[in-house]
């Protein structure tokens, strides 16, 4: 088993043991794949395919993004009702109130 193992690392270009920094971005690069290897490996336990998953994904990105641009229309609806309380000015320009 250490041959084979020794003889990959070198394939790699690993003589004898790793770096420090080597085994560092290894588990670096472990920890960023697992969440993703996770899902999509427990969603296929429940069934549910992975084009089942891209459209889920795509359909819960849609609704962030709507969500975020109502709360910030509503936002500078409110910002631009408490100028005009305060008997402050909206900025005229030719694309409307800024």
């Amino acid at each position: 088993m250490k041959k084979r193992l020794l003889a990959f690392l070198s394939l790699l270009g690993i003589q004898q043991h790793l770096t420090a920094q080597q085994k560092q971005d290894l588990v670096h690069a472990g920890m960023q794949a697992t969440p993703g290897a996770g899902g999509a490996v427990g969603l296929k336990t429940f069934g549910v395919g992975l084009a089942d998953l891209v459209a889920i994904a795509t359909l819960i990105y849609i609704a962030l993004q709507a969500l975020h641009l109502i709360w910030k229309w509503r936002r500078q609806a409110r910002i631009d009702r408490l100028r005009e309380e305060a008997g402050q000015d909206l900025c005229k320009t030719d694309w409307g109130n800024l």
